[in-house]
């Protein structure tokens, strides 16, 4: 099976009570064991991010706001510090290959990130995207995935952002117009019983 998932930035301060439902939504489709490999990303605003040096931004930059949520590094595992960057290998769980990719951009899309791809060799499989927030990363990386002839499938009821519902919606009005419409997946259970009825046979 090669179906891998792409878990964006399911971080502290990327979480409110606008998106609360998050965490514990990506942690159970982690645990239905239907995708493989499982890369998990987080943004750390270093000093030379773009974040910090264009717009004087320090949020996302200490452990409180960039920490991950409590439900994501259950399944994650033993989750590095934020210090380490580029991509992080954690081990084997749920039936899949799990990664970690620390950047300082919006994009998942740096060149550890495309090295993993490469090494992992998926077969033209698509990345499907989950996490926040839907406006920056999630939007950033889907277009990136886009731009780069990797189909990337969004499941929009997995993604949310911080700053409430407007900026959600809007950016999936984004996606919808730059990646195509049927490539935002509002209700993904339908291709969950497809993919655990395949399981069994």
């Amino acid at each position: 099976m090669q179906r891998p998932l792409v878990v964006i930035d399911v971080q502290r301060g990327n979480i409110t009570e606008y998106n609360r439902f998050i965490p514990s939504g990506i942690a159970s489709i982690v645990k239905a064991q239907l995708f493989d490999p499982i890369i998990f990303t987080r943004y750390v605003n270093t000093a030379d991010s773009p974040a910090r040096r264009l717009l004087e931004s320090k949020f996302m930059s200490e452990a409180g706001e960039a920490g991950m949520a409590t439900e994501i590094a259950e399944v994650m595992g033993n989750v590095p510090p934020l210090t380490q960057y580029g991509v992080t290998d954690l081990g084997p769980n749920y039936n899949a290959k799990r990664f970690l990719v620390t950047r300082n951009i919006y994009t998942a899309f740096t060149p550890e990130f495309e090295e993993l791809l490469a090494t992992l060799e998926l077969d033209n499989t698509g990345l499907y995207v989950v996490g926040a927030d839907t406006e920056t990363g999630v939007l950033k990386t889907s277009v990136d995935c886009f731009e780069r002839g990797i189909e990337p499938i969004v499941f929009s009821q997995f993604c949310g952002s911080h700053r409430g519902l407007g900026y959600h919606e809007k950016a999936l009005d984004i996606l919808k117009e730059l990646i195509g419409e049927t490539r935002v997946v509002k209700d993904y259970m339908p291709l969950r019983q497809r993919w655990e009825r395949a399981k069994k046979a």
